[in-house]
C-alpha cells in the first residue's frame, strides 16, 4: 500500500511557527532541487565504498552523446563543413577521458578518503527557561510597573484579614473629614517597580583564509554565525537562571565568615600546615576569598572542617569554593554545599590535590551590566516566596533513616500555598508548575526510591504493554506530587543549575483577572539581532545584540532550595 508524504509540520517538528515551517520547507526544496540539477549534469556517480563522487568520464560520455546527436541532425553539406572540428573535439574528449577517471592518474583514484562535511556540531543546546518564558516588547530605558500586593482578606501583601459584620444603625466610618454609617473600609498594599534595560551581545570573526580554505568542505561563515547564535542563547539562559546585576539589581554577594580546624580521621590530606580560604559562589562567579585559617596544622588522616560563624551564610550565596595550600598560594579543591547539624553549618574536606586554580583576585558574583536571574531573586528573602538552606542529604547512604527524600519540596509547597500561614503571613495559594535542580540532586531522589527500604514516596504507573516489554533498570524521578494541592509538579535537570540549588517555579498565578499572564517575562526593546560588520580588514566579523531585561512580576509565587545533597 502507498504511504502519504509527510507534512511540512512533521518534517520540522521542533517549531510550531507557520512562518518558520514554510521557510524551512522552501529551503529544503531549494537544496533538493540543486542536488537534482547537479545529478542531471552527469558529472557525479555512486561508487560502492566511496559514495557519490565526481566522475569526469560521465561528463565526457554525456558530451560525446550530444556531439553524436548533433552530427545526426546536420545535412551533408553542413556536416562536411564542421566534421573536421568535431573530429578534433572527439579526440580531445578521448584524452580527457584517459586523464581524469576514477582510476587515472592514480589507481587508487582521486578520492582517497571521505572527508565528511559539514563538521559535526557536538555542542549541547539546552535552553529550557529561555524556551518557556514569554517575550514581550519594551521601549525606553526601563520597565516600570505597579503592583497591588494585597487587600483585606486576600491573604497577601501583609494586609490583615477583616470581618464584615456591622450594625448599620450605629456604625460610623470615616471618609475623609466626615463620618458616615457605612461598612468599614478595606485596606490595600501596593508597590512600584522600575527595572532598567541592559545590553547583551557576543561576537565572532572568520579570517578570509579560513573561509576560502573551507570552500568545498564547509561554509565557515555559516558555521560561525550558527555558533554565535547558540552562544548568545546559552549566555541568555545562564543570565535568566543565575545572573546578578549591579546598580538597581541584587548586587555582589559577600564572602562567608568562616573558621577552619583539623579533626576526625580517615582523610587522605598529607601532614602539613595549610592556608584555607573560602569564597561564595553566585551570579556565575565567586566572591573574594574569606580566610578560614592562615596556618592550619593537619596530621595525615585528619579532615579540614570549615565552620560558618554563627551558622550564618551570606544572602545570595548558592554554594562555596574551597582553596587549600601553602598560605597565600591556596588552590581550588572543589565546590561544596555545607551540611547543617544542630544549628552548626560545616564543610568537611577529606582530601587534598595540588595544582588547582588559584583563588580569585576580584569579586565576580555580580555584573554591573547585568540583570537578576531567578536564583538572584528567589534567594532574596525580601522577594522570594520561599527560601530554605536545606544543607542535608536527599539520600543518606550511610544512615538511610536520615534521608530527607522529598521533604524539602513538600515543605516548600506548604509555605508557597500558605497552609502554615499565621497572623499576617501571606497565604498566596501558589501551586507550582515545575522544579529545576542539578543532576546530582535528581540522582539522589532516584536512589532514595530504590535503596531506602522505608521509602513510600513514590507511585508505580503501568501501561498495557509493560508486562511484555521486558525489565528496565533504574529509577528516574520525573515529578513530585504536591501533597497540599494534589498536583504532580514536573521535575527536570537544568544543565547550568549550580550544585545543590533548586528552583521551584510557578509559571502563572492562581488569581483570576490578575493582569499578569506570566510570573516572569523577558522584555526587550530590541530582541535578538545579528550584525555583519563592514569589511575593514581580512576578516568577516559578526555580532549579536539585545537590549532588554528579565522582569519578575510575581516572585512570591516561586521559591528556591539550597544545599541539596
Amino acid at each position: 500500500m502507498g504511504y502519504a508524504p509527510p507534512q511540512p509540520s512533521e518534517m520540522f517538528s521542533d517549531t510550531s511557527d507557520p512562518t518558520q515551517i514554510a521557510q524551512r520547507f522552501e529551503d529544503y526544496k531549494g537544496k533538493l532541487s540543486a542536488s537534482h540539477s547537479k545529478a542531471a549534469q552527469g558529472d557525479t556517480a555512486f561508487v560502492p565504498g566511496q559514495g557519490i563522487v565526481v566522475d569526469g568520464s560521465r561528463r565526457q560520455q554525456a558530451l560525446a552523446e550530444r556531439v553524436e546527436a548533433i552530427t545526426k541532425g546536420l545535412s551533408t553539406d553542413q556536416l562536411a563543413s564542421v566534421q573536421a572540428d568535431l573530429d578534433a573535439l572527439k579526440a580531445v574528449m578521448g584524452d580527457i577521458g584517459k586523464d581524469l577517471t576514477l582510476t587515472s592518474p592514480l589507481a587508487s583514484g582521486l578520492v582517497p578518503y571521505d572527508l565528511e562535511a559539514p563538521a559535526k556540531l557536538l555542542v549541547p543546546r539546552m535552553t529550557p527557561l529561555r524556551n518557556s518564558i514569554p517575550r514581550g516588547k519594551g521601549q525606553g530605558t526601563a520597565r516600570q510597573f505597579k503592583r497591588i500586593l494585597g487587600w483585606s482578606n486576600s491573604g497577601t501583601g501583609g494586609v490583615a484579614d477583616q470581618m464584615a459584620f456591622m450594625d448599620s444603625q450605629s456604625i460610623s466610618t470615616a471618609f475623609g473629614p466626615i463620618s458616615l454609617r457605612r461598612g468599614a473600609k478595606i485596606s490595600y498594599a501596593a508597590d512600584e517597580k522600575s527595572v532598567k534595560y541592559v545590553e547583551q551581545g557576543l561576537s565572532d570573526m572568520v579570517t578570509w583564509k579560513a573561509q576560502f580554505a573551507g570552500q568545498g568542505f564547509q561554509d565557515i561563515r555559516s558555521l560561525s554565525q550558527t555558533a554565535l547564535l547558540w552562544a548568545t542563547m546559552g549566555a541568555e539562559e545562564r543570565a535568566i537562571l543565575y545572573g546578578r546585576g549591579g546598580s538597581g539589581y541584587a548586587g555582589a554577594v559577600a564572602a562567608p565568615t568562616v573558621t577552619a580546624a583539623a579533626s576526625g580521621s580517615g582523610a587522605t590530606i598529607p601532614t602539613a600546615t595549610y592556608g584555607v580560604k573560602v569564597t561564595s559562589v553566585a551570579g556565575g562567579g565567586e566572591s573574594l576569598p574569606a580566610v578560614a585559617s592562615g596556618g592550619l596544622s593537619v596530621t595525615v588522616g585528619q579532615n579540614i572542617v570549615i565552620t560558618f560563624t554563627g551558622g550564618a551564610e551570606p544572602t545570595g550565596a548558592l554554594a562555596y569554593n574551597v582553596y587549600v595550600g601553602t598560605a597565600g598560594s591556596e588552590t581550588f579543591q572543589g565546590t561544596f554545599s555545607p551540611l547543617t547539624s544542630g544549628g552548626t553549618v560545616t564543610i568537611t574536606l577529606s582530601s587534598y590535590a595540588a595544582g588547582g586554580a588559584a583563588f580569585p583576585a576580584a569579586d565576580t558574583t555580580s555584573n554591573s551590566q547585568g540583570y537578576d536571574g531567578f536564583l538572584a531573586v528567589l534567594t532574596d528573602p525580601a522577594q522570594t516566596g520561599y527560601l530554605k538552606r536545606v544543607n542535608g542529604r536527599i539520600f543518606d547512604a550511610t544512615t538511610p533513616a536520615n534521608s530527607l527524600g522529598d521533604k524539602p519540596f513538600q515543605d516548600a509547597f506548604v509555605r508557597l500555598y500558605g497552609a502554615d500561614a499565621v497572623g499576617t503571613m501571606d497565604k498566596r495559594l501558589a501551586d507550582p508548575d515545575e522544579i529545576w535542580l542539578d543532576g546530582n540532586a535528581r540522582r539522589a531522589l532516584g536512589d532514595y526510591l530504590k535503596l531506602n527500604a522505608t521509602s513510600s514516596a513514590y507511585r508505580i504507573a503501568l501501561t498495557e504493554g509493560d508486562a511484555l516489554s521486558g525489565a528496565r533498570v533504574g529509577a528516574v524521578v520525573n515529578g513530585v506530587a504536591n501533597q497540599v494541592t494534589g498536583k504532580m509538579v514536573d521535575l527536570g535537570v537544568h544543565p547550568y543549575m549550580p550544585k545543590g540549588a533548586s528552583v521551584i517555579r510557578s509559571r502563572n498565578l492562581p488569581v483570576p483577572e490578575s493582569e499578569v499572564s506570566a510570573t516572569s517575562e523577558v522584555v526587550n526593546v530590541q530582541d535578538y539581532m545579528a550584525v555583519d560588520w563592514p569589511i575593514i580588514q581580512f576578516t568577516y566579523d559578526a555580532s549579536t545584540y539585545m537590549f532588554g531585561t528579565l522582569v519578575h512580576y510575581a516572585p512570591g509565587w516561586s521559591g528556591a532550595l539550597l544545599g541539596l545533597q
